[in-house]
């Protein structure tokens, strides 16, 4: 009995501290309410392999982020323009294990698994992910057995050229359909 007890009090020391393997990043994803949109969005497309496999860092955009998409983003969860939420999801997601730290101070110009470079600034008061049409840190970072997951306030989209006037202009990442 009283190695029960102690072996008990170990696994929840273990637990509080945080010491135990926390699960991957999709599961990590899917055990927080904050990201039942993203979680959603990533079981349509199938793209759960690029969340269980590799060791990434993910620019994971909120529900409250998903809600701001003018137009919505029921066709994300639809299938009807599957590649280019694909390419979406894949953008928000760079090779190797970057903690909010890590950037602190710093612009880095990363490649995404979409296999575009994204900027990433850590000289504000809040990490920046993406250019024009890119997201800010929203909570918390969070770690997985393969990475990590950071929280963002927008759902970041690729910039792939400028306007005449040097605005930039948004990649065809998706198409938008009229909610009724």
């Amino acid at each position: 009995m009283k190695m029960k007890t102690a072996i008990f009090a170990l696994a929840a020391t273990l637990y509080a501290t945080g010491a135990m393997a926390a699960g991957n990043l999709y599961e990590t994803l899917k055990s927080d309410p904050q990201f039942s949109t993203l979680v959603s969005i990533i079981d349509a497309t199938g793209t759960r392999h690029n969340y269980t496999s590799g060791t990434r860092t993910v620019f994971a955009p909120t529900n409250a982020a998903f809600d701001t998409v003018k137009g919505g983003y029921q066709d994300m969860l639809s299938g009807a323009d599957r590649t280019n939420t694909q390419a979406l999801l894949l953008y928000q997601i760079v090779p190797g294990v970057h903690t909010p730290e890590s950037f602190k101070g710093k612009t880095v110009t990363l490649n995404t698994l979409q296999k575009d470079p994204v900027t990433i600034y850590g000289t504000g008061e809040k990490l920046h992910f993406g250019d024009a049409y890119g997201a800010d840190q929203s909570g918390e970072a969070l770690t997985a057995s393969n990475g990590v997951i950071i929280p963002v306030d927008n759902v970041p989209v690729p910039v792939f050229d400028t306007a005449d006037d040097g605005v930039p202009v948004p990649a065809p990442v998706m198409t938008r359909t009229p909610l009724n």
